[in-house]
């Protein structure tokens, strides 16, 4: 098995980032690294405690955290983790397993399941432009992945929740888009390696316990406009001709919820400035 090392980006995680730390270096993993976003909160010092080696990020979202990370180590494997989760004690042997077999095989997700026992979204397939036009007009893309169970499941996408990278596959696309701060930067990325002829799996005999949102409940922006900007980045990005199909049918879905919920009427109309203007 490749070396391995695990990357965490955290903002403000204390009292599950010390588990999170913990959990990885139950599976062997000796270098992991947390990249803090500017916490206030006694997460650094929680993850620093449980063994991590902790650093500070430009400050600017996730993938920058998670860029920063890369940077600083070296290790060919490297596992992709959520503050909020928690890896089974073999997870990482079996992820890494799996990368050993299949020399185009780019990233390998975990089976992710909930406190409880629950299975959690742990693959899937790409959102493209008329699945999420779709979706804004019916509430449903029209796609789903099957979900086998077990053994190794080859798929379109993985969440960044629990996913084992090969180095050299992640660096050859370029890494992940640093452009977003939180939402879609995992679909971005697994549609590059996709489109550069990698592989994308789930391993549903690699196991882990994620909160599932636990990490991104503390974000400074209101998640409502991220989400939107994001989105409109990534299809943007896939479709630099026909994503204007996207806010031509978001704005009046937008103008729809500003009437029904007035509350939020200041984050949809940042959100539509957004939508429109996406940062490049």
């Amino acid at each position: 098995m490749e070396r391995v090392a695990a990357v965490i980006p955290n903002l403000n995680g204390a009292g599950f980032i010390g588990t999170c730390v913990e959990a990885a270096r139950r599976a062997g993993i000796e270098e992991v690294v947390v990249v803090d976003d500017g916490s206030s909160d006694a997460s650094p010092a929680e993850a620093a405690a449980a063994g991590a080696r902790v650093l500070r990020s430009p400050g600017r979202g996730f993938a920058a955290a998670l860029t920063a990370g890369f940077a600083a180590t070296v290790e060919p494997y490297v596992l992709v983790l959520n503050s909020d989760c928690f890896v089974d004690e073999d997870a990482v042997r079996r992820l890494a397993a799996a990368l050993d077999s299949e020399r185009e095989l780019a990233l390998v997700g975990a089976g992710l399941r909930t406190p409880g026992g629950a299975p959690a979204k742990s693959h899937g397939v790409l959102l493209g432009l008329d699945g999420t036009i779709r979706a804004l007009l019916t509430g449903s893309t029209g796609r789903s992945a099957e979900r086998l169970g077990s053994g190794l499941q080859h798929c379109e996408f993985v969440p960044l929740a629990c996913a084992l990278a090969r180095r050299d596959s992640w660096d050859s696309v370029g890494g992940i888009d640093t452009g977003y701060a939180f939402y879609f930067e995992d679909y971005d990325v697994c549609w590059r390696l996709g489109e550069a002829g990698w592989r994308i799996a789930v391993c549903w005999d690699a196991g882990a316990v994620h909160l599932e949102g636990a990490s991104t409940e503390s974000e400074g922006e209101p998640r409502l406009r991220q989400y939107y900007a994001s989105l409109a980045r990534y299809l943007r990005r896939r479709y630099p001709a026909s994503w204007v199909a996207y806010p031509a049918v978001w704005l009046p879905y937008a103008a729809v919820q500003i009437v029904r919920r007035p509350h939020r009427a200041g984050d949809f109309v940042a959100a539509a400035r957004r939508v429109v203007l996406p940062s490049r």
